[in-house]
């Protein structure tokens, strides 16, 4: 069977190789593939020991959202899993002996972009650092030695140049002193060294393929000349290279520079490919009601079903499709978008009828309440009405800035109304008649939305955020907004407000006609106190739904955001909690029944019912999901999610004509599609596809690979060396940020266990440490350590166990510079790490710009930033500079303005810092607030808006905003940012503990300072 195979290695006549989620070896002699894996997870990169006996390889495992790796080795038959790094960003390099092997991962760094490089003994799970710092690949030849920087497998990002970009170092005395090696304009990756020349794959002249230098760096000669697909992930046994292109392995043999595609026929049974039912639940998106029916949309297939009983029956195609935006009409039938941006209406007897009308790639419907009208919006900023008996489409209103995502039709099905974003953040709402007639109802000036009818028709209800009511930061010197959304009604006819009723008038006035004369002088807030309220609702009854999120700290948001349902009373003008922990919901067409969604179950009730949510059933508003059978076929779907991930690109990509060629990519990657045989390649084949457009942020995050659910691996905060003589783990470094701060110190440094370096753990649990003292800590909270303690006293502690040490590292690699930067400057430098442009970027700064900013001068470091979109937030900051000092009777004197920064400021910045990371280190030097210095940056920043998920929860991107400065235009993507002094840190100054790059920021600023 043809199949799709990735990271090939080679070793003598044995080739391995990944296809089907596993591990094949195969012999060049007789080309017959054996399975040497089988249901780890996702088996990667493996790499064959010298004597061919044993491989080594990296185990995946992606679980509905749950993600881990590491790396094991199979043997006779058998995989033993030899790292206990928990990070799926390790990966094996080579084979240093038949016992050891060097791991490239990012185990104990900073940041997930810095890796470095372990020998591991794969008998006993000995671990030791190879102390050459950041790194992505090694290769070691006797005293040879080249380490490869930057990207080695990029296939999202075709073309890329940024300053991430692969290079080689190489080292002629065995890792004592390196020499940068090859740098040129374009990806350098996984570096070879056979006969005498060093081999790379590159894509500098366009398409990526193989080449080579001699061991000067010189004599560059390409020997490979592919046009359509990259060769990608190369490995060399020193005899012969293998790599692989469109799913194929190559063997190219530089002694007679043959290439050769393996003709490899897989015994597989694509389990993986095979058709399956799935959790209707965990992929339910959408549930409407029409207060008949209940219509879900769960893994891109419409159901429909009575509440409480009868069949589930699913609409329209069965497999390989994806439906959206779901609306059901009076009579049961349901009204979707498919898979071609087409309005569908499904109906109950399996018939479709396809509204063939290009209106672009469309964001929201609404259904009129007569079920003879559609609203809709799309990407470019419209707003259509389609009437379904005349099969007319009108074009309703276009605003210039953003997609209007909210509109509710008037109970008479003549009007209605929609939020209209008016500016870059203020929105207005907009009533808008049948006839095509607009009008703006509420001023340009705020931001309103969420527009919903009475359904009496008298009121139109909204949320606006309106009201600007200060508090104080409890931080930093700065005011906020905290609660600033309160409901509003309009008034739509010439009659009282519920709230300022006539003696002889109630809210019960049936005039449902709209009155524009003086409409927006008919806007009255609701007597209730504002809050963070999303969503407003009117229900039958004087029934007002108000759904609000709680306000949190927005770093410890991490997956689904559940809300409080709050329903108000107009008759009664009370308002009460009607539901906690819920992640949407929706009305009938008539507003008279409610649907709930939860994180576990769907519940339907009457607007006026007291709903009873400790009851299960019927009775407690249960709607019965085991009915919907969600059948799944793989193969159709890839296809479908493939052909999605495409037409996205297409519609939302910023610049039309820079994807001219773009129809012509699809059925390059489609033709490859019936070779996939499992979730993982169906990655692959998407990023390499995605990468066409050559341009940053073009991703694909899968949420499942069908693989075992990672179990989590722990970590005390500290680093260990084994000790032979005691045979125990002696703790070498303990990880301290600032120990007063939660999180920031290692379980080792808690009340009652106060362990020290130079302690040794020998049993963990009454277990005698044989082995990786890591492997200890699997699935583990709290564990038992028995200590020698340097002293030569025994203890026994008990000690929590962080499911994750990222963040303390972190934490603890801040705290040494600003302390270093203290000390080298004594006392007249501050420090200031910023790690992404988003929430924790902003709370890091601030956390260290408090007790920073009165000194003399500053080093702002983004080194690594991630990325987000504050920058303009922290500039604001340093650009308001000190003038001037307030001086108090007592104490020193106060830097005016007050947080204000010093006049000295030097930035650092690398290849790591990227996106908004770029647009700071530009803008640093733009606005002339000090040198930079350090490397140039990524080079990403074409934005994203990433809100499109495909049928199985697959987020996916597409760079839908450009970036352009009026001095270098769009010249930052793809190419990056340049500090004004270029400062390497070489590979053996992190062997000596030196960062160059801090140490000359600190020179350069005392030097300002002194002049």
């Amino acid at each position: 069977m043809k199949a799709y195979y990735m990271y090939p290695d080679i070793r003598e006549d044995l080739v391995a190789f990944t296809s089907d989620d596993d591990i094949w070896i195969m012999s060049l002699k007789d080309m017959k593939p054996f399975r040497l894996t089988s249901g780890l997870g996702v088996s990667i990169r493996p790499k064959i020991s010298p004597s061919g006996k044993r491989v080594a390889f990296t185990v995946i495992w992606l679980k509905s959202g749950k993600q881990g790796g590491d790396i094991y080795i199979v043997e006779d038959g058998q995989a033993r899993r030899v790292t206990f790094f928990g990070s799926r960003n390790s990966r094996v390099a080579g084979w240093l002996n038949e016992d050891e092997i060097i791991v490239v991962t990012d185990f104990h760094t900073p940041f997930v972009q810095w890796t470095e490089a372990y020998k591991i003994n794969v008998n006993n799970g000995k671990i030791d650092r190879i102390p050459f710092g950041i790194l992505s690949n090694i290769v070691v030849n006797d005293n040879l030695i080249i380490i490869a920087r930057g990207y080695q497998d990029l296939p999202n990002w075709k073309g890329y140049k940024g300053g991430t970009k692969g290079e080689l170092w190489l080292s002629r005395d065995n890792g004592k002193t390196f020499e940068k090696f090859i740098s040129l304009d374009g990806n350098v990756s996984w570096p070879m060294i056979v006969n005498d020349r060093v081999y790379f794959l590159s894509d500098h002249e366009g398409v990526g393929n193989l080449y080579s230098v001699n061991l000067s760096g010189g004599d560059l000669k390409k020997h490979t000349n592919f046009t359509d697909y990259y060769c990608r992930n190369a490995s060399s046994d020193g005899k012969r290279i293998v790599f692989q292109n469109a799913g194929d392995i190559y063997l190219y043999d530089p002694t007679n520079e043959s290439l050769v595609k393996l003709d490899i026929d897989l015994p597989t049974d694509r389990k993986k490919r095979q058709p399956k039912f799935v959790n209707a639940i965990e992929y339910m998106n959408e549930a409407v009601t029409n207060g008949n029916y209940v219509s879900i949309v769960s893994r891109g297939k419409v159901f429909l079903m009575r509440a409480w009983e009868g069949p589930a029956i699913q609409l329209g195609k069965k497999q390989g499709v994806k439906y959206r935006q779901i609306q059901v009409l009076p009579n049961g039938d349901v009204v979707a978008v498919n898979d071609e941006d087409k309005l569908v209406i499904l109906s109950k007897d399996g018939s479709e009828r396809i509204i063939n009308k290009d209106l672009g790639r469309i964001e929201r419907i609404k259904v009129s309440p007569d079920g003879k009208k559609i609203l809709l919006s799309n990407n470019r900023l419209e707003v259509w009405l389609y009437e379904i008996d005349k099969d007319n489409a009108k074009l309703i209103d276009k605003s210039e800035y953003d997609i209007i995502f909210e509109m509710d039709w008037h109970p008479n099905s003549e009007w209605f109304a929609y939020a209209f974003p008016e500016g870059y953040y203020t929105q207005s709402i907009k009533l808008g008649h049948v006839t095509g007639k607009t009008i703006r109802i509420t001023s340009p000036y705020g931001y309103d939305f969420s527009p919903s009818f009475d359904p009496d028709g008298r009121y139109l209800y909204f949320l606006a955020a309106r009201h600007l009511d200060p508090t104080n930061d409890k931080v930093i010197f700065n005011l906020s907004f905290q609660r600033v959304v309160k409901p509003y009604l309009v008034v739509l006819g010439n009659y009282y407000s519920p709230f300022n009723q006539p003696l002889d008038e109630g809210i019960g006035n049936d005039n449902k006609s709209i009155e524009l004369d003086g409409i927006e002088d008919r806007v009255v807030p609701f007597p209730i106190d504002e809050d963070n309220y999303v969503q407003i609702a009117g229900a039958k009854n004087n029934k007002i739904f108000l759904f609000s999120y709680p306000i949190r700290g927005l770093r410890s948001q991490t997956g689904e955001i559940f809300g409080r349902l709050e329903i108000y009373d107009l008759e009664n003008k009370s308002k009460e909690l009607y539901a906690d922990n819920v992640a949407g919901f929706s009305l009938s067409n008539d507003k008279s029944k409610i649907l709930l969604m939860f994180k576990e179950n769907l519940r339907l009730f009457d607007v006026n019912a007291k709903p009873d949510f400790n009851a299960t059933g019927k009775k407690g508003g249960v709607i019965d999901l085991t009915r919907v059978k969600v059948y799944v076929d793989p193969k159709k779907e890839w296809r479908q999610m493939l052909r999605e991930t495409w037409k996205l690109m297409k519609q939302n990509f910023w610049n039309e004509e820079k994807l001219k060629n773009w129809e012509s990519v699809l059925p390059k990657y489609e033709r490859l599609i019936d070779r996939i045989s499992t979730r993982f390649e169906l990655s692959d084949l998407i990023q390499e596809m995605q990468g066409e457009t050559r341009t940053s942020h073009s991703y694909e995050t899968a949420y499942d690979y069908d693989t075992p659910e990672p179990i989590p691996t722990g970590g005390l905060g500290a680093e260990f060396d084994y000790d032979e003589s005691n045979k125990c783990y002696k703790i070498t470094k303990i990880y301290v940020g600032d120990p007063t701060n939660e999180n920031e110190r290692s379980p080792l440094r808690d009340p009652g266990v106060q362990l020290n370096v130079g302690d040794c753990i020998k049993a963990i649990d009454g277990e005698e440490i044989n082995g990786n003292i890591y492997a200890y800590l699997v699935n583990k909270d709290q564990v038992l350590l028995d200590v020698i303690t340097k002293d030569g006293n025994n203890r026994r502690v008990v000690a929590k166990v962080l499911k994750d040490e990222r963040f303390l590292i972190y934490r603890y690699w801040v705290e040494r510079n600003r302390e270093y930067v203290h000390e080298k400057s004594k006392g007249r430098l501050g420090y200031v790490h910023i790690p992404d442009m988003m929430y924790q970027g902003f709370a890091e700064f601030y956390r260290l710009f408090m007790s920073e900013f009165h000194r003399d001068g500053l080093i702002v470091d983004v080194r690594f930033n991630r990325g987000g979109f504050i920058s303009g937030l922290l500039l604001e900051k340093l650009l308001l500079k000190r003038v001037g000092y307030d001086y108090p009777r007592n104490g020193k004197p106060i830097p005016m303005p007050y947080f204000s920064s010093p006049k000295v400021l030097v930035g650092i910045t690398n290849e790591h810092a990227g996106s908004d990371g770029d647009i700071f280190s530009y803008l640093f030097k733009k606005y002339k607030l000090g040198i930079l210095i350090g490397r140039r940056t990524w080079g990403g920043v074409v934005g994203i808006r990433p809100r499109y998920r495909l049928v199985d929860k697959t987020y996916i991107s597409q760079p839908e905003f450009a970036v352009n400065f009026e001095d270098v235009g769009f010249g930052i993507e793809n190419y990056g940012v340049d500090p004004d002094i270029v400062v390497e840190i070489k590979p053996e100054d992190y062997i000596n503990g030196k960062d160059t790059q801090l140490d000359r920021a600190i020179e350069l600023a005392l030097k300002e300072l002194n002049s």
